[in-house]
């Protein structure tokens, strides 16, 4: 716990407090004026440790300009589903009415369009993308081979050998799809055992490798999600895409591959008798610079996200053979999919985990989330840098504090995760780390098995949040923090 609030820092707040107040008479004339009062304010600290002054003066700042773009908000593109659950179960039951031969023919007529409709089972949707995924690879590398050329120049020129922009873009995505398959295939390199057993099923549920301007859309899952009584649905965050991971051009299933495959092999350790298939659904136009999308304050893009994400969502509900418990993990920008699909999206989920939440958008409580019966969780570390600084630009309720309705689950990082000013990037990148606490928690959730998140200690104290000066969160508190929690059947 901190040392109790001093005056200075009273002090601090008490000038923040009239900073602002003075901001809503004079909003028009910008934030700047707004900023620089609140940093002067925050400058009245004196005795109080660096990263209390950190989050009072840095958050002031940016307090002041989520206070301007809340009065000059700027209402923001909802646009509406194009398919509804309905249309999935409609789906399904018209292939299913078919004979076999019927099938095995729209399968080979039109597999791009058969691989990604909501509806369809997993097992054929698979087929079918795969199938498009290969012919993507080939188009080009058989080119290369015929011409004797290095793929390389045709990339450079595809004109030159009778191919176009869009098939390069689609070999390249191919290409990072493919890796993503073999690599969620096993075996687990953070955390080998042997259960769950290797190979891993894996599955193309989405492949549409042109979709977001080339950046690509597509899902696969670990495990098949038809038959399995679990199931996962994994969101990524910012800057992350078929096509590229951050600075990478290996893509999101190569480079983070570790995030859905950890949450795979936890699950089914912490219930092998009932096991968890999870979903790595890289599915939204997620921001290519995840620090300009937070500093713009605009969510259309995770809003149009939460919308694929729920009809995706139905059509693994549609195709489900017999009873199915259904999570989705949101992690960082993906929270702000994830919530918005709940929230404004009709999203269908037992159970929903945010992870690094930097914004839950238009979820203002657990309520606004719809679950069937279920719960919505949160893990945040208590030093991430990118979950703090998200809230305190883009406001809104902090879902780890007790006023937002969620259950916290244990997600704090080892000591070597800190920085000299004690928040943390490096925490925000820890949640699916083979150990960890959220790792374990998360997968007990999976599996359908939080009520063993208690008995198991897994579950944390929520923030105190009070306005305008630092949080009291008490798993800051906690110390020789280790990422040893694994569940068993290694």
């Amino acid at each position: 716990m901190r040392n109790p609030i001093s005056g200075s820092v009273r002090a601090a707040a008490e000038a923040i407090e009239t900073a602002l107040s003075r901001a809503v008479s004079r909003a028009s004339a910008g934030y700047r004026s707004t900023g620089a009062g609140l940093r002067t304010a925050a400058g009245h600290l004196r005795v109080t440790d660096t990263r209390t002054a950190l989050t009072i003066g840095g958050g002031a700042a940016l307090s002041g300009v989520a206070l301007y773009n809340l009065l000059d908000e700027e209402e923001y593109e909802k646009q509406p589903r194009t398919g509804t659950a309905e249309d999935a179960v409609r789906v399904n039951k018209w292939w299913n009415s078919l004979t076999p031969q019927e099938q095995k023919s729209l399968l080979a007529e039109d597999p791009e369009r058969i691989g990604n409709l909501n509806g369809i089972p997993v097992e054929v949707r698979n087929a079918a993308n795969q199938r498009v995924m290969n012919a993507d690879i080939r188009r080009v590398e058989d080119v290369a081979t015929t011409k004797g050329v290095p793929v390389d120049a045709i990339e450079k020129d595809p004109k030159e050998y009778g191919l176009t922009a869009d098939d390069i873009t689609r070999y390249h995505n191919a290409i990072n799809v493919r890796a993503g398959l073999e690599q969620y295939s096993g075996s687990n390199k953070a955390d080998p055992g042997r259960y769950p057993q290797v190979p891993y099923p894996t599955y193309l549920y989405v492949y549409q490798p042109l979709a977001f301007g080339g950046k690509g859309r597509a899902a696969i899952s670990i495990g098949d999600p038809d038959t399995a009584p679990n199931t996962a649905v994994v969101v990524p965050g910012a800057s992350q895409s078929v096509r590229a991971s951050d600075a990478s051009d290996k893509g999101w299933f190569d480079v983070q591959g570790e995030q859905a495959q950890n949450l795979y092999v936890e699950s089914n350790r912490a219930d092998p008798d009932h096991p968890t298939a999870v979903v790595a659904w890289m599915g939204y136009d997620s921001p290519t610079d995840g620090i300009t999308a937070v500093l713009s304050g605009d969510p259309t893009a995770e809003r149009k996200g939460g919308n694929l994400l729920a009809e995706d969502v139905d059509g693994l509900w549609a195709t489900h053979q017999g009873p199915s418990h259904l999570t989705v993990v949101g992690y960082s920008a993906g929270a702000i999919v994830t919530a918005d699909a709940a929230a404004a999206s009709q999203l269908h989920a037992n159970d929903v985990v945010l992870l690094g939440p930097v914004s839950t958008d238009e979820a203002r409580s657990a309520a606004d989330f719809h679950l069937d019966r279920g719960h919505v969780y949160v893990g945040s570390a208590s030093n991430d840098l990118n979950a703090y600084a998200g809230h305190a630009w883009l406001g809104g309720p902090d879902p780890a504090g007790q006023e937002f309705g969620a259950t916290r689950i244990k997600a704090e990082a080892p000591e070597s995760y800190s920085s000299p000013i004690d928040y943390s990037v490096q925490a925000h990148l820890h949640y699916f780390t083979a150990g960890s606490e959220s790792l374990y928690a998360t997968g007990l959730i999976a599996s359908g098995n939080a009520d063993r998140l208690g008995p198991d200690n897994m579950l944390a104290e929520h923030k105190e949040v009070y306005p305008f000066w630092p949080d009291d969160d008490p798993e800051e508190d906690r110390t020789s923090i280790q990422d040893n929690h694994y569940h068993g059947s290694q």
